[in-house]
């Protein structure tokens, strides 16, 4: 025989509570965080960071095919990144990137 012990009322109003605000918060955050990552200025701050991470690399004397290549590498990080979240994104509830970032971020990618 089982026994189930039920929560108080007030204890599963709390937790009906934290549900509902949890239900209500998070799918925003993680809709914002998306919109942000593929936004224009993430793009351009992105191109900023490759750029000077080839700059750094050929400062220090490495050799232009070896900067070019760990610069493609760097470069395809962001990319990676960008695909995962967005795959992420959209099976838990179809977020979508806003239309602008994702025609940039479609540009990029043809370049």
């Amino acid at each position: 025989m089982e026994v189930k012990e039920e929560m108080p009322g007030s204890e599963a109003e709390e937790v009906g509570d934290i549900l509902k605000v949890v239900s209500e918060q998070v799918p925003a955050m993680i809709k914002g965080i998306v919109g942000s990552i593929f936004s224009g200025e993430a793009g351009k701050n992105m191109g900023a960071a490759v750029a000077n991470f080839y700059k750094e690399l050929k400062a220090s004397g490495m050799p232009d095919e070896a900067a070019l290549k760990m610069t493609q590498d760097y470069a395809k990080t962001f990319a990676d990144l960008g695909k995962l979240i967005r795959e992420a994104a959209s099976q838990r509830g179809g977020f979508q990137i806003p239309k602008k970032a994702a025609e940039e971020e479609k540009t990029a990618e043809e370049e």
